[in-house]
């Protein structure tokens, strides 16, 4: 498959090129704008995710050998109809799905050495790839039931309330269902993986938990004791695009074990979603 033809799978020496095919200078991440951002004449503003555009790139080959200088305009070439993969070295590694959108045009400084100037990379959305990112700490944004003007982002179908909370001395918000079997809520977001927050605790229990349409788990959330908000689903291998993250309450249940009846809770209460970028 296309994404697993990398154009730098190492950052050391290429033997074969006498070369190195990492950038002299590039992998500064710019995001493209995706926001619809509007103020209206009375109250808060409010936006709206329009696009699924990745990073863009401007990387530089300095002083680099023939050989080198043909591998870039060969992966020019052979995908402006397709897509490969380029890696961050410098930047602990995480991999990019695009190709260039700007040509690779050589300039020779002599001595058999040539130069490559701002050649534009695109990520290219909606494509597999070989590894996804996963850096949570630094790449990573978390979408809360409301956002900082309180207005409730998570879409509900059903009997869905929005409850205030205390979290360790840190007011929140959860989105809170009783356990009406196939009320639902959803968030859609634009990006890569996604970790979702539930609580867990006494009266809570189980949830459906799909992706764009499809089932990924059945999730439990009953706990003994109230555990707050806690990761209860998390998929790395999530191409960039447009997503929709669904909960859906399972309800009461009832097992049976030696003749005695036991009913478990079937509350569902959503907290978070936090979203790979």
């Amino acid at each position: 498959m296309p994404s697993s033809d990398i154009l730098n799978p190492t950052a050391i020496w290429d033997e074969e090129i006498q070369d190195s095919m990492c950038p002299n200078y590039g992998f500064t991440r710019k995001r493209g704008s995706t926001l619809l951002r509007k103020k209206p004449a009375g109250g808060t503003p409010w936006s709206r995710e329009t696009a699924n555009t990745g990073h863009t790139f401007t990387f530089s080959w300095t002083n680099r050998s023939y050989a080198c200088v043909q591998r870039l305009k060969w992966y020019y070439e052979q995908y402006e109809d397709g897509f490969f993969t380029i890696i961050d070295h410098d930047g602990g590694g995480r991999h990019y799905v695009g190709r260039f959108t700007s040509e690779v045009t050589p300039v020779e400084t002599g001595n058999g050495m040539w130069d490559v100037q701002n050649v534009t990379f695109e990520e290219v959305p909606i494509v597999a790839m070989q590894k996804y990112p996963s850096d949570w700490d630094h790449d990573a944004i978390t979408f809360y039931v409301s956002n900082d003007y309180s207005d409730q982002k998570v879409a509900p179908s059903g009997t869905w309330t929005i409850t205030a909370r205390n979290f360790e001395g840190i007011d929140g918000t959860t989105l809170d269902n009783a356990g009406t079997a196939g009320e639902w809520a959803q968030f859609e977001y634009r990006g890569y993986g996604f970790k979702l927050y539930l609580l867990q605790g006494p009266d809570q229990g189980q949830a459906q938990i799909l992706l764009d349409g499809v089932v990924l788990e059945t999730v439990n959330c009953y706990s003994a004791t109230d555990l707050g908000p806690q990761m209860v689903l998390m998929r790395e291998n999530v191409s960039l695009d447009f997503h929709r993250v669904k909960v859906v309450a399972v309800g009461a249940t009832a097992t049976e074990s030696n003749g005695i009846i036991t009913v478990h809770p079937g509350a569902v209460s959503w907290h978070s979603l936090e979203v790979m970028r």
